[in-house]
């Protein structure tokens, strides 16, 4: 976990602890999974428990061997009899119009007759995800794979998520696009969008995007020949490593740095760019950093992937 990350979950522990000693359900959950991402894992399980002990549903599903693994390798107090609690309060949440809920209820909950009739299935979950993304459940369009709906409902509603500035559906549209299953137009605006938003998820895919482009290099001449445009693409790809490097701390310098032959025949590690060139993009990749917010876009409905496993 790179030091910005580590200071949200740090910052937004101190809070949590406040509202969970009020007795507040969510707070409690909150706290249990900041404490599981700051390496407190059991006392993340007690919080998680008193949590679900006092009715929430998320960290109930925490509860449930069967859905995180974590249970049996960290010894937590877990029972397969939370799953069916964690059902009924969604239950009751939909009802009242929560989004979430109807998200989880889709993805957890007992599938309907009509699930198992092709003819059926897409149309239907369509219709039901569709209520769950417009009242809030925007993880709903994002697990075709659990919740099938045809590929144009699915890119319809990942639209309308970004355009109310949910960065995840904007990486959902550039992986739909990458994999080349539907051609979607602004490709790379998504992903710089998702991380004006603060969304690590842009910074990755824009680096690898741009590494892709990258020539072999084995010999000092082939960065003396490099083209205009190539050596455009290593500053990119530079760019966005040190971007990306502000989100994970990882260091991927090695896409400048190469091991190469020389025009003497030698083995020697030579960097593609200039000093000044180098200088220039750190600079920039500097002042785009300095105010960046992380933003990780979690709700009670997604955070818990984080823990579970």
């Amino acid at each position: 976990m790179s030091n910005n990350i580590q200071f949200v979950f740090n910052e937004a522990k101190a809070i949590f602890e406040t509202l969970a000693e009020q007795g507040d359900a969510r707070a409690m959950f909150w706290l249990g999974v900041t404490q599981f991402r700051t390496g407190e894992q059991f006392k993340a399980s007690v919080s998680l428990h008193e949590s679900a002990e006092a009715g929430n549903p998320w960290a109930m599903h925490l509860m449930v061997p069967s859905y995180n693994g974590y249970c049996d390798y960290l010894g937590w107090p877990c029972d397969e009899g939370w799953m069916d609690k964690a059902i009924a309060e969604w239950k009751k949440r939909a009802d009242e119009g929560d989004g979430k809920s109807m998200y989880a209820l889709l993805r957890w909950g007992e599938k309907p007759w009509w699930a198992y009739v092709p003819i059926l299935k897409q149309k239907k979950y369509g219709e039901l995800v569709e209520k769950a993304v417009k009242a809030g459940g925007y993880k709903a369009a994002s697990y075709n794979m659990y919740i099938p709906i045809d590929m144009k409902k699915n890119i319809e509603l990942l639209e309308y998520e970004a355009t109310q500035g949910y960065a995840p559906a904007m990486m959902d549209l550039y992986y739909i696009n990458d994999s080349k299953k539907v051609d979607i137009d602004n490709k790379l605006s998504l992903a710089k969008r998702a991380l004006s938003l603060g969304y690590s998820a842009g910074a990755f895919s824009l680096y690898f995007h741009f590494r892709e482009k990258l020539p072999s290099i084995d010999t000092e001449s082939d960065i003396e020949n490099l083209s205009h445009e190539m050596k455009e693409n290593y500053k990119r790809a530079y760019y966005y490593s040190l971007v990306e490097k502000y989100f994970s701390g990882r260091d991927r310098s090695f896409i400048i740095n190469k091991r190469v032959v020389n025009n003497k025949g030698e083995e020697v590690y030579m960097d593609v760019l200039s000093e000044d060139e180098m200088r220039k993009v750190e600079l920039k990749a500097k002042e785009f950093t300095k105010d960046l917010p992380v933003n990780m876009f979690l709700d009670d409905s997604t955070v818990g992937e984080m823990v579970a496993r």
